[in-house]
C-alpha cells in the first residue's frame, strides 16, 4: 500500500509540474530571434535594383475549397478529409516549385499535425525551395507536447538572393488562447543585402490579428510595425511588407451572398496609421480571401483583398497583381510585385 502510495504522488506530482510547465511555456507571447530557423548558405548574392515578390497565406494545407472553419462561423475546426489535404499540398508545393518571384513570403505554412491531418506542408514547401536561402518562424507553437499532438505553424521567407540576416519584430498579443496555447505575435524579417555594399533590402513577412474585438489589437500592431519599419527606412534600407493584414486593403465589390453576421471579422484598413510618403499596394481585381462560414461556392461567399504590401518611400511600384485560382486548395490567393529601389 505505502509502495502504491509513492507511486501515485510521484505521478501527481509529475502531472503538477507538467502542467506549471505547459502554462507558463504556451502562455508566453513573446517571440525572439533565437526561435528564428534559418536555411542560408543557398543562394546567390543580389546584384541588380528589382525584385518580385509574391505573398500567399498557404492556410496550414487545411483550406480547400471543401472547407469551412469554426472560428470563421463554420461547423468544423478540421479539414474534411486528409486525402483532401494532400491534394492542397500537393498543388501548393507544385506550384511555388515553378514559381520564378526572387522572394516567396508565406504565412500558415505548417508542419505536420492534427489540423492538417498530418500532412507535412512545411517539409514539402523545404524541398520544392531547396535552392533558396529562406527563414522560419512558428508563431504558433505547442510546448511540451508530444508529436501526433504538437503544432507548429507560421511564418516563412524563401529568397533567391542571399539573406544575410533573419529576426522578428515583436508585436503585441491577444489576450485570447487555442488549446491553452497563446500565439506569438510577430513579423518574420529576411534582411538581404546587395552585392555592391551599401544599403540592402528588409522584407518582412506580416499576419495581423484576425479575430480581435473592433480591430483594436491588429492597429496597435500595424503601428508598432510601421514604427519598426519607419526606422529600418531612416538607417537606408528598402523596405517591403508584405503579408495578410486582416484590414481590407483595396475597396472591392464583388459578387457574394454571404450574411452580414460572417463578416465581423473584416475592417477596413486604417490610413490615418500609414506613413507619409509610403504606398499600400494591392489587386482590387481579383481577391486574395474567402470567407470560411462554408466551403466555397463561387458568387455566395464574400471575397476580397486583404493580402498585399506597404513599400518605403524609397522603393517604386512597378506592378502588382493577385492570381485568381479559384481558392481551390487554398482560402487565399498569392499576391505579387514587382518593385525596384529609388
Amino acid at each position: 500500500m505505502k509502495r502504491t502510495f509513492v507511486v501515485l504522488a510521484a505521478i501527481a506530482t509529475f502531472g503538477a509540474l507538467w502542467a506549471l510547465g505547459f502554462y507558463a511555456l504556451n502562455s508566453n507571447t513573446v517571440a525572439d530571434a533565437r526561435d528564428v530557423k534559418a536555411r542560408f548558405g543557398q543562394a546567390e548574392a543580389l546584384a541588380g535594383n528589382t525584385l518580385s515578390i509574391i505573398v500567399w497565406n498557404l492556410g496550414y494545407g487545411g483550406l480547400g475549397a471543401g472547407s469551412d472553419f469554426v472560428a470563421d462561423g463554420g461547423e468544423h475546426m478540421f479539414p474534411p478529409s486528409r486525402e483532401a489535404v494532400r491534394a492542397n499540398v500537393d498543388f501548393i508545393a507544385d506550384a511555388v516549385g515553378r514559381e520564378d518571384a526572387d522572394i516567396l513570403v508565406f504565412q500558415e505554412i505548417a508542419h505536420d499535425g492534427p489540423v492538417n491531418y498530418w500532412v507535412n506542408l512545411k517539409g514539402a514547401v523545404d524541398e520544392a525551395l531547396a535552392g533558396r536561402d529562406s527563414a522560419f518562424f512558428a508563431d504558433f507553437l505547442t510546448r511540451l507536447m508530444p508529436w501526433p499532438i504538437r503544432l507548429q505553424h507560421g511564418q516563412a521567407i524563401y529568397s533567391r538572393y542571399a539573406i544575410a540576416q533573419a529576426d522578428v519584430a515583436p508585436l503585441p498579443a491577444e489576450d485570447s488562447a487555442i488549446f491553452g496555447v497563446k500565439r506569438r505575435y510577430a513579423s518574420l524579417i529576411a534582411q538581404i543585402p546587395r552585392e555592391s555594399g551599401g544599403p540592402g533590402w528588409s522584407i518582412a513577412s506580416v499576419h495581423l490579428a484576425a479575430f480581435d474585438e473592433d480591430a483594436a489589437v491588429r492597429t496597435r500592431q500595424l503601428r508598432e510595425l510601421l514604427a519598426w519599419a519607419q526606422a529600418e527606412y531612416a538607417r537606408g534600407q528598402y523596405v517591403v511588407l508584405a503579408g495578410d493584414w486582416n484590414f481590407q486593403i483595396a475597396e472591392t465589390h464583388f459578387p457574394h451572398t454571404t450574411d452580414e453576421r460572417f463578416l465581423f471579422w473584416l475592417f477596413p484598413f486604417p490610413q490615418d496609421a500609414l506613413p507619409e510618403g509610403w504606398t499600400l499596394a494591392a489587386d482590387a481585381n481579383i481577391p486574395s480571401v474567402r470567407t470560411n462560414h462554408q466551403p466555397y461556392v463561387a458568387g455566395e461567399n464574400y471575397v476580397t483583398a486583404i493580402d498585399g504590401f506597404i513599400v518605403s518611400p524609397n522603393v517604386a511600384v512597378e506592378r502588382v497583381e493577385a492570381e485568381d485560382m479559384g481558392f481551390a486548395h487554398t482560402d487565399h490567393q498569392p499576391v505579387r510585385i514587382r518593385v525596384r529601389a529609388r
